[in-house]
């Protein structure tokens, strides 16, 4: 193999694939990125077994078609350093020999042949849909999942294909994420739980873009599609909750309140809770909301707000983390709180509640 590649984009190629190289694995083949050159370009493939990442490279001369392997980690710090708008990679026998300007590295090359062959997807339903609304409700419903091993189904978001919608869910029990966006696709008779090292990759191949993403789905695999970059990632396996039939059916209070009052109003009262007592006290009153946390290492915390309410006095706690990441997720200036009693979820949304919204369960004083 000998080709002549355009730094930046192999650079930016390789940065994404050493996020999905485990250098820790007991496999070594996988530590490594298989590079193989033909006429059409160069195509770059590293796999975990698990997830796999496969991009198209086109600033791109090849002199002579063939493929090798390269440590991934090692080249992607390499190139991270070269400042060659071109670099030229020659492969033969077991050495890659790598020219960037008047500079010269020699580098150890495994077997090609032995990288193992990245799943394909023929798909039993396509999905279609904005990049950046796929990244969005990652964004959202991300930081809902169980982060604690073992919580199987839990450790994933839920995708849902509909005729003209997908919707996203993440919960671990305590917080519960959704949003709904526009796509094309129809539905599965199966569940799809996506990991979150493969929804984050996906997400990061997106980056700021305004591309579609193309979904594939089978029952433990998906793949997608952004401009001529393959994401693999297996699917979670277990059945994840029937999570409509607990949410709140009635919520007979409410209050608005400004995000970043809200937002500043918790970090301050999070200051005085601790790792045994993490809860925050919220007294809802007309136009008024205040939070109070104690703890005995570090005192205790009194903040007031203003908020829009015309309801009956009322008392609930909550851990502030939780309600904070569910914020992360707004980009609207208010954010609607519902509740009921300190028995029951509270939801929070931006005023399209059927689009997105974040519960939260509250916690004993």
């Amino acid at each position: 193999m000998h080709v002549l590649a355009a730094r930046d984009q192999l650079f930016e190629a390789f940065s994404l694939m050493a996020s999905v190289v485990n250098q820790r694995s007991t496999n070594p083949i996988t530590q490594n990125v298989l590079l193989v050159a033909d006429k059409a370009g160069l195509e770059v493939k590293a796999t975990d077994l698990e997830l796999s990442l496969r991009r198209v490279l086109t600033e791109v001369e090849t002199k002579k078609a063939g493929k090798c392997l390269l440590n991934a980690a090692l080249l992607a710090g390499l190139l991270k350093d070269l400042r060659s708008e071109t670099v030229e990679l020659k492969a033969s026998g077991s050495n890659v020999e790598i020219k960037s300007g008047r500079d010269r590295f020699e580098l150890p090359s495994a077997d090609a042949e032995e990288f193992p062959k990245l799943a394909e997807v023929a798909g039993d339903a396509t999905i279609t849909l904005k990049g950046s609304d796929f990244a969005s409700a990652i964004r959202k419903v991300g930081r809902s999942i169980a982060q604690e091993k073992g919580r199987y189904a839990l450790n994933g978001v839920l995708l849902e294909p509909r005729k003209n919608a997908v919707e996203f869910c993440g919960t671990d029990g305590r917080r519960l994420g959704y949003v709904k966006v526009g796509g094309k696709g129809s539905e599965v008779k199966y569940q799809v739980i996506v990991p979150q090292k493969g929804y984050n990759l996906i997400a990061k191949v997106i980056g700021p873009g305004e591309s579609d993403v193309t979904l594939k789905l089978s029952e433990n695999r998906m793949v997608a599609m952004v401009d001529g970059t393959e994401v693999g990632t297996l699917l979670v396996e277990g059945q994840f909750p029937d999570y409509r039939s607990v949410l709140p059916a009635e919520l007979d209070k409410k209050f608005k309140v400004k995000l970043e009052e809200f937002r500043l109003a918790l970090a301050k009262t999070r200051h005085m809770t601790s790792v045994e007592s993490q809860a925050v006290r919220l007294e809802i009153k007309p136009g008024e909301l205040t939070m109070r946390s104690r703890s005995q290492a570090s005192g205790q915390a009194e903040v007031v707000t203003e908020i829009e309410y015309d309801g009956p006095e009322t008392v609930l706690g909550f851990d502030p983390q939780y309600i904070m990441q569910g914020l992360d997720g707004f980009d609207s200036e208010d954010v609607v709180f519902e509740f009921k009693d300190k028995d029951t979820g509270a939801i929070m949304h931006a005023g399209h509640k059927e689009k997105f919204f974040f519960l939260v369960m509250p916690i004993d004083l």
